[in-house]
């Protein structure tokens, strides 16, 4: 072999021992930097002033002060990006009126302006709101208590989630709203999306009992757990009981220390993850949001068998699969520690505290303050309605409002 072949075989092997060695020093440094930008920036108190948050899949805006609602004047979007409202969630309910028709009225006028005036725009299903004509049609599908009560309040608005109606028209909620974005342009506009299905509260509230006695939930729970004990004579043999079969098995009407009351509630919040994924597949064959946007509220253990609220749980599962980025979560004094608002954290998700949605001046400086010390990454403000007057003038709560942010986005606490 000549002495310039060699040579050059020599130089291309110390080039490409060279290259591989630049290129294991750039992955080291770049797993150091996610690293250092999630676990340090994103989990110290740093992470209060930061502008991105890091995620496996890529990088999102850190969005930190949220709004909500109709919004009713378009001025209010002008003060509210100034005083520096970063999102805002706008709602779409996805029923329809007795002759089918949507009402997209707020889409239309608020989403393009929004996305102008620089507020990041999330599309929030909002699916309470059921007309009447559902609930005369389907009287079935209205969550009732053991001793055959109404929810007059809550869950008339929201209806069974194990009604198979009730999710058909859900989904064809928002494949109507996809359709129609797509058909005026404006699906370029919609940054995330917000989907409610019952964490907050459909079938929650009041926290007096099991709303699970409508006939869809009893036979959707009776299959429920002959499909985990197969026989009904090992079912006895877990529970101490001698039903004859499934059939005769309900829900608890009250919480005890049972294993029936514990299924109970294993099922209940399985039917609202699995609620949360139908619908979110219904998002995905129309749109890839950059943010999914969820509430899911921690709630005080006395109360928390009612509720299925279970946060971790909820959002776990979700991010498991992609389908979750940010959570607006409960604020409320003792309902939760600085050490649950971690673990959601430590998911890999931005937090959202979360009080009252319409708070006074005195409210939204003390909700600012819980969501600040639980170490929140942001704070949900209420609606602009609250906030700003019909001139886009700061309210009260607003001029306050406007004093949080700033000195949130200083690192100062509120």
């Amino acid at each position: 072999m000549g002495k310039e072949k060699k040579f050059c075989l020599v130089a291309r092997y110390n080039i490409t021992r060279v290259m591989i060695v630049l290129l294991v020093i750039i992955s080291v440094l770049t797993d150091w930097f996610n690293y250092f930008s999630y676990n340090v920036i994103g989990q110290s108190g740093i992470k209060h002033n930061t502008i991105y948050f890091y995620r496996k899949d890529g990088w999102i805006k850190n969005i930190r002060f949220v709004s909500w609602g109709g919004i009713g004047n378009p001025k209010r979007v002008w003060t509210a990006a100034k005083i520096g409202i970063d999102a805002h969630r706008l709602p779409f309910i996805p029923w329809p009126d007795e002759n089918g028709n949507y009402n997209f009225e707020i889409i239309d006028k608020y989403l393009p302006l929004l996305h102008k005036a620089g507020i990041k725009v999330i599309i929030s299903f909002y699916s309470h709101g059921i007309p009447d004509w559902f609930w005369e049609k389907y009287p079935e599908a209205i969550p009732k208590t053991a001793d055959d009560k109404i929810n007059q309040i809550w869950g008339r608005w929201g209806g069974s989630p194990w009604h198979p109606v009730v999710r058909e028209e859900l989904k064809k909620g928002i494949n109507a709203l996809f359709k129609h974005l797509r058909e005026r342009d404006l699906l370029k506009y919609v940054n995330g999306v917000d989907i409610g299905v019952g964490m907050e509260g459909i079938l929650s509230y009041p926290w007096d009992a099991f709303w699970g006695f409508d006939p869809y939930a009893i036979g959707a729970y009776q299959q429920y757990i002959q499909s985990h004990y197969s026989d009904i004579e090992k079912l006895n043999y877990a529970w101490g009981t001698n039903y004859k079969s499934f059939n005769e098995v309900f829900p608890p009407p009250y919480w005890e220390d049972t294993l029936n009351c514990k299924t109970f509630v294993e099922f209940y919040r399985g039917t609202l993850l699995d609620m949360s994924i139908i619908l979110s597949d219904e998002v995905s064959k129309n749109f890839n949001p950059s943010m999914w946007y969820w509430l899911a509220h921690f709630i005080r253990d006395s109360e928390r068998p009612y509720t299925a609220r279970y946060p971790v749980f909820y959002m776990s599962c979700l991010r498991n699969i992609g389908r979750a980025d940010i959570v607006q979560t409960s604020i409320v004094p003792g309902w939760q520690t600085k050490e649950e608002i971690q673990q959601l954290q430590k998911l890999g998700l931005q937090v959202i505290g979360e009080w009252l949605i319409n708070p006074n001046p005195e409210q939204q400086l003390q909700q600012a303050q819980m969501a600040w010390d639980l170490g929140c990454d942001g704070l949900f403000v209420g609606t602009l309605e609250n906030l700003l007057n019909e001139q886009g003038e700061l309210t009260e709560t607003g001029i306050v409002t406007a004093e949080i942010i700033k000195r949130w986005k200083t690192n100062k606490r509120p």
